[in-house]
């Protein structure tokens, strides 16, 4: 073995120490408390110590129930965006509008600032998340690995804060509330839809435990068992 090789092995070891103690770690987002990261029974939820926030969990299935909530995300986002959102009518006179209409309406105000900004909270971001999630649960679920996950995985986590469809909505009811005694609104499958896309996310939100993600993505290359399981095995 020639110096250069020994050299490469001798740093490579220290690193690979490191990795072995920080994979048996986690961090409460709270308040930054380091605990080992011990195996739970299916079911169980993992707190912090000192302020009882939320660290990991053990949920049975978990990637199937988050796959499935992806792909109907998925699904609600296309029927959101195919169809009016709603269409008001005024002295007999008729205009349907839809989300992506309504973006452009707003550059065609000579708005490009908040059409941009409406156009990447409200279309692009969630859509970016919904199938980044899919990228990385369908290799997972199908025992797969594609290239990028773990730095599609990081944008996603980015991404999240982002996403402002539920404010969307809000605007959209608020002022669908200040029209209704001026005109005759007719709300259409695009809004129920985008309603029912609002509360997919905030269920994927919940289901989602990026820590138990992560696991899987860094150690699991194979092992459908314990995918399937749901769970933090070790």
């Amino acid at each position: 073995m020639t110096t250069r090789s020994r050299q490469i092995t001798h740093d490579r070891a220290p690193r690979r120490y490191v990795e072995s103690v920080l994979d048996h770690l986690v961090a409460c987002h709270e308040c930054d408390l380091l605990h080992d990261k011990l195996p739970i029974g299916v079911g169980a939820v993992a707190r912090c110590s000192r302020c009882n926030a939320f660290l990991y969990s053990n949920r049975p299935n978990n990637i199937d129930r988050c796959l499935a909530v992806s792909l109907a995300s998925l699904i609600m986002f296309v029927v959101a965006n195919a169809f009016p959102f709603l269409a008001i009518s005024v002295s007999g006179n008729t205009q349907s509008i839809s989300i992506i209409s309504a973006v452009f309406a707003l550059s065609d105000e000579g708005l490009w600032l908040l059409s941009i900004l409406c156009f990447g909270f409200i279309l692009l971001i969630p859509l970016l998340r919904v199938v980044g999630l899919l990228y990385i649960l369908l290799p997972l679920r199908f025992d797969r690995r594609l290239p990028g996950l773990e730095l599609v995985f990081r944008g996603i986590v980015a991404l999240s804060p982002w996403s402002m469809m539920e404010i969307y909505m809000l605007g959209a009811i608020v002022a669908l509330a200040k029209l209704a005694s001026m005109a005759s609104i007719e709300l259409g499958l695009s809004f129920w839809a985008f309603a029912l896309l609002n509360l997919l996310s905030a269920l994927a939100a919940q289901m989602v435990d990026t820590h138990t993600l992560w696991d899987f993505l860094s150690h699991s290359r194979g092992g459908l068992e314990k995918i399937l399981a749901g769970g933090n095995q070790d």
